[in-house]
């Protein structure tokens, strides 16, 4: 028997940590700017720059979790592909939204990210129960 293989959500997994470095190098750079070390020292670019890190970190580890448990599962291709788009769609509207300070975007992020988890929690289901 050949062991299992990842081919779809790993594509996701090194865009997103390409996303999270740049995100890291956000707060990094903010932190130089505005002289801060430690917390946000009630520098707003600072403050928005850290939620959308600590925000992507909150988020994309468990639908990265979520995918590569469906693909194990053997889900579809084009299923994993769907949710890692929205997902990547989502966490980079989010990261413009908070970053920018623009609302909307922000929202439509979060509503794409929950869309993305929702879609895999019913692909992880479907596959492991091969409904």
């Amino acid at each position: 028997m050949t062991s299992p293989q990842l081919f779809v959500t790993p594509v996701y997994a090194i865009i997103l940590t390409v996303m999270l470095i740049l995100l890291s190098v956000r707060v990094i750079k903010a932190r130089w700017r505005h002289r801060v070390s430690f917390h946000d020292g009630g520098v707003d670019e600072l403050t928005r720059a850290i939620r959308s890190h600590g925000n992507f970190i909150e988020y994309v580890p468990l639908c990265l979790l979520l995918m590569a448990l469906s693909e194990l599962n053997h889900a579809l291709d084009w299923t994993l592909y769907v949710v890692g788009t929205i997902l990547l769609l989502g966490r980079l509207l989010h990261a413009i939204g908070v970053g920018k300070a623009i609302f909307k975007l922000r929202v439509y992020g979060m509503v794409l990210t929950f869309t993305a988890l929702i879609g895999a929690i019913i692909v992880l289901l479907t596959t492991f129960f091969n409904v």
